[in-house]
């Protein structure tokens, strides 16, 4: 990298940090992975224009960053000399407003900030499942990450809107309602709120850059259609076997009955209730049905009492026809404790991480009735590599109102054995293969589960390929096609 080269771009006003000890906090931290390069240096743009120039100039390969610390899934893998390109400075919440229920944000905003800004309004965010303090709030929802209110989401970018994107050759594109005419201050005057997906006229690139993973472009903001916060709620919990909890998910879906829904099998659940005590890990996972489903149930501004009221009661009778009992707890956690959890961030260490150090996740799409198959498919694939079942976890998320369902099967392990490092590796690859074969859709691949969707559909691939030629020529986001290793992640 040739430093004095990128702080000379034109109308780049910035400069490049190549500290050994700033970049350490850019470095991969999965072992899971292949070993790729290190960033060179670290680009922090002043604002809007600073980055434009910065890509117009074309002088190296970077990745996005809207956030450092521990990550799930890594954070920035690339093989190829490249720099880092960290926007976790841009941290403002732009606008608030109820009336419209949208908020827009900036790449550096974290959940725990937009949250508390949004409570004096009476508005609140969905969530994805207990998310770390440092996680990235445009980060997770351009990656379609789910949150675990799934009533409230009706297409898979929800609760994306509107968008700001540079794009990798330089340009300045605005997605959704917010494509114009005008600015954002005209729009607003004349009642616009930036809250449309849709547009500018047919086009939808922002789900071609969601869908890039980093690639193409980059988003400096982003609006968000925020919800009403309940009044009243009461969080309940069920316990079972999965074929039982199923038909019961499934009829309460149906008719949008409940607010926060999911599924979390008892090693899952344990690991989220002791992320900040791993010691009590053991002691509650015993105390645990196969099986716990959370479900919330609230009133909101208008007749709060009554709402919640009938919803209980109709909700109780459709789980007294699936011989299920609304529960205020099940083994050493109680629904309420379990709720606030799920729903609060977990700090700094992402939660599946806290019980050995570090947690293999391979998350995928499929719908609710293929559930057994697939846990059946991860209990051999744990036999085989010799793994005790009781390690694997099991998360399941219904999304857009039941209509298909994320998965995430997790297995902890410590990353400073080499031989669960091997193990995990191999189990993680024979995992992808044989759930791929069992119908599971890889809608956001990182990691090996990459190989089932790049490659096994050529038309993808080519218009994906058209897609790089028009919003990045120059790859300095990275090749769709020819680069399979870089993977930014929040």
């Amino acid at each position: 990298m040739d430093k004095e080269s990128i702080a000379a771009a034109p109308g780049f006003s910035g400069g490049v940090e190549d500290d050994p000890e700033i970049l350490s906090d850019y470095i991969v931290q999965n072992p899971l992975l292949e070993e790729c390069a290190p960033p060179m240096g670290v680009v922090r743009p002043k604002d809007v224009s600073d980055l434009q120039a910065l890509f117009k100039s074309r002088t190296t390969q970077m990745v996005p960053v809207s956030s450092i610390g521990p990550r799930i899934r890594g954070g920035i893998q690339r093989k190829e000399p490249h720099v880092a390109l960290d926007l976790s400075h841009w941290n403002e919440i732009l606008w608030i407003n109820r009336r419209n229920r949208v908020c827009i944000v900036q790449p550096g905003v974290t959940y725990g900030q937009l949250q508390e800004a949004l409570e004096p309004h009476g508005m609140t965010l969905p969530m994805p499942l207990a998310p770390r303090s440092g996680k990235s709030v445009l980060s997770a929802v351009l990656d379609r990450e789910p949150s675990t209110w799934p009533n409230k989401q009706w297409d898979y970018q929800d609760p994306v809107a509107s968008t700001e994107i540079v794009f990798g050759n330089g340009r300045l594109f605005r997605t959704g309602a917010a494509g114009g005419p005008g600015s954002l201050e005209a729009q607003r005057k004349s009642k616009g709120a930036q809250k449309s997906p849709l547009g500018p006229g047919q086009s939808d690139f922002q789900r071609v850059v969601m869908g890039g993973q980093g690639r193409f472009g980059v988003a400096t903001w982003i609006s968000l259609r925020t919800e009403l916060a309940p009044s009243l709620q009461e969080p309940w919990v069920l316990g079972g076997n999965l074929d039982g909890l199923i038909p019961y998910v499934y009829t309460v879906q149906r008719p949008w009955l409940g607010e926060h829904s999911f599924l979390l099998n008892r090693t899952a659940a344990a690991m989220l209730m002791s992320h900040d005590a791993p010691d009590d890990f053991e002691r509650i996972r015993k105390s645990l049905p196969e099986f716990a489903c959370l479900q919330n149930i609230a009133g909101f501004e208008r007749l709060p009492k009554e709402r919640l009221e009938y919803q209980k009661a109709d909700i109780r009778d459709l789980a007294r026809l699936n011989s299920l009992a609304l529960e205020e707890g099940l083994g050493h956690i109680s629904a309420a404790d379990f709720f606030r959890t799920a729903t609060s961030v977990c700090g700094v260490r992402d939660w599946r991480c806290s019980l050995k150090g570090h947690c293999l996740s391979v998350i995928f799409l499929s719908t609710l009735n293929l559930a057994s198959r697939h846990l059946e498919t991860f209990h051999e694939a744990l036999d085989r590599a010799g793994v005790n079942r009781d390690l694997g976890g099991v998360y399941i998320q219904p999304v857009v109102q039941n209509h298909a369902c994320h998965f995430e099967l997790t297995v902890p392990f410590n990353p400073a054995d080499e031989k669960e490092v091997s193990v995990m590796k191999s189990l993680e690859q024979d995992l992808c293969r044989n759930l791929f074969e069992a119908g599971a859709y890889f809608s956001r691949p990182y990691g090996a589960a990459r190989a089932f969707a790049t490659g096994v559909n050529p038309g993808q691939d080519k218009l994906m390929g058209l897609a790089q030629d028009l919003f990045d020529p120059e790859g300095l986001l990275g090749f769709w096609n020819k680069d399979h290793a870089q993977q930014p992640r929040a």
